[in-house]
């Protein structure tokens, strides 16, 4: 029997759609991912593909995420991630709080019940991490310590959200938090980051002292870890993307780390990675600003507000300058992972209607396409402080100053 392979057409359209989108980018001067993202959304509005392929495209697509966050573990200073710890705890927190918070009065003042105000407010929660892995590792900012604690921020952040979506997904089914679930969700999480960053980091360091991979047996044991942590971090209640960056930081650690992150670099940057982004542009509905509202409006305004000033804070008491602190608030603004899973569990138990999916629909698009350009350049005016102030200290150290 011949093979058919029906979704090929649906690829090439893709790629090519992902190739015009960098252009794009390159002629504005932004990060590759926004045009992969803008001509994806204009793609997925003017283009319906046949059912047979959007299945596979968007299975393409997960691997891709999979892909970008081990590749953003894999090109992490742990050392710098160990000693931010607190600091990117601190930035969650701050980050989680405010959106909250401000999206359950806002609800509330629009007139909706308590159990929807809460459900908007942990909407507004998540971040979105491949957005800012993305555009870190684009900026080769990943090892730095300002990439060190977004990237950290971001990890904690989503574990919260994923927390807190459980607890909230618990009281609409029983009435009640469940807290015998939400405890071994939060203990198993935190064996899991302990054991995987203290043995498996010993266990794959003196692996790779003793065991000479080539390239094609080393990049196989990448996409295994990759996938396997995925699963492991699925099957806890996590998300997949999770698993894969901590092999990501366990594989950084050995000797493979260079040479791998070359390899998954190579078939990740070229293929499986613009997939996802111009399928993820593709699931956006520009449908549903037909049914904006002014709650709409104040929501993403809310959105926005609450991870700049609320991360921006947190990053500003942990001695970050106040342009780190405006970049890792804007880093943090993207919602796509936890926000949409939340969204069609709300409407499968009734939680929500139409008005509110679509305003959280709006919220979500928006600070996807802003984030890429806004991030882009406040790390562009932090590295520009840097220079200024190196070549102002070599100034005065070669008594040029007056």
């Amino acid at each position: 029997m011949a093979l058919e392979l029906t979704f090929i057409p649906a690829l090439v359209v893709i790629l090519v759609t992902a190739a015009l989108g960098r252009l794009l980018s390159k002629g504005l001067r932004q990060p590759a991912i926004f045009g992969e993202l803008l001509l994806g959304m204009i793609l997925g509005n003017l283009i319906i593909l046949a059912g047979s392929a959007q299945a596979p495209i968007f299975d393409i697509a997960g691997i891709g995420i999979l892909l970008l966050l081990f590749l953003t573990g894999l090109g992490l200073n742990f050392e710098e991630f160990k000693r931010l710890e607190v600091a990117s705890s601190i930035v969650a927190i701050t980050g989680v709080i405010l959106p909250l918070v401000l999206g359950y009065f806002v609800t509330i003042y629009f007139g909706f019940s308590h159990i929807v105000a809460l459900f908007v407010g942990v909407a507004l929660v998540a971040t979105s991490i491949g957005v800012g892995a993305s555009i870190l590792a684009e900026q080769r900012m990943l090892r730095t310590r300002l990439g060190t604690l977004i990237m950290g921020a971001a990890v904690i952040d989503d574990v919260i959200g994923v927390v807190m979506m459980s607890a909230l997904m618990g009281v609409v089914a029983t009435g009640a938090v469940p807290l015998k679930e939400t405890f071994l969700l939060v203990s198993l999480a935190i064996l899991f980051f302990i054991v995987s960053l203290t043995v498996g980091i010993r266990l794959f360091k003196k692996l790779s002292e003793k065991l000479t991979l080539g390239r094609e047996n080393l990049l196989m044991l990448g996409l295994i870890m990759a996938l396997v942590f995925g699963l492991a971090t699925q099957g806890i209640g996590l998300a997949a993307i999770i698993g894969a960056f901590v092999a990501g930081v366990i594989l950084g650690q050995s000797h493979y780390a260079r040479r791998l992150r070359e390899h998954v670099s190579l078939i990740g940057g070229s293929f499986f990675i613009p997939i996802f982004f111009v399928a993820t542009g593709m699931s956006f509905n520009v449908g549903a600003f037909a049914s904006i509202g002014l709650f709409a409006v104040v929501l993403v305004a809310v959105a926005i507000i609450g991870k700049v000033v609320g991360c921006g804070l947190g990053a500003k008491a942990s001695k970050f300058s106040g342009r780190e602190s405006f970049a890792v608030g804007i880093a943090m603004i993207p919602r796509a992972g936890v926000e949409l899973v939340l969204l069609k569990l709300g409407l499968d138990y009734g939680i929500i209607g139409a008005d509110i999916a679509s305003a959280i629909l709006v919220m979500v698009l928006v600070t996807t396409l802003v984030t890429p350009p806004a991030l882009w350049n406040a790390l562009k005016m932090v590295k520009s402080k840097k220079r200024f102030n190196n070549n102002a200290g070599v100034l005065v150290g070669g008594k040029r100053h007056g």
